[in-house]
């Protein structure tokens, strides 16, 4: 295999966040989320990390090689129909679970 990446999930979103102690005031404060997904096409196999920025700070960042333990993760981070998106992108890989 060749050591190339793909990107299969990508997405932003601004989270409002009241400002303490002034619950109901017109003005809040805002923060992007950044959720990513990248496949790394390495010697070994495919190797998918997870990453989980707020603003410039990563949260979580994680590695699985194993398309059922990523599954099981991605469930708390994912809807439904986003993971039946990626689902079909590994798939079109030609990734087969074990």
């Amino acid at each position: 295999m060749s050591n190339r990446t793909e990107i299969l999930f990508n997405t932003t979103w601004n989270v409002r966040i009241s400002d303490p102690g002034e619950e109901g005031a017109r003005s809040h404060f805002f923060e992007t989320v950044y959720l990513t997904l990248t496949a790394y096409f390495e010697e070994k196999g495919i190797r998918y990390e997870f990453v989980r920025r707020i603003e410039n700070e990563v949260k979580i960042q994680r590695s699985f090689t194993e398309l059922n333990e990523l599954f099981k993760f991605l469930g708390d981070y994912l809807d439904a129909v986003s993971l039946g998106m990626l689902g079909v992108k590994i798939g079109n890989l030609g990734v087969q679970a074990e």
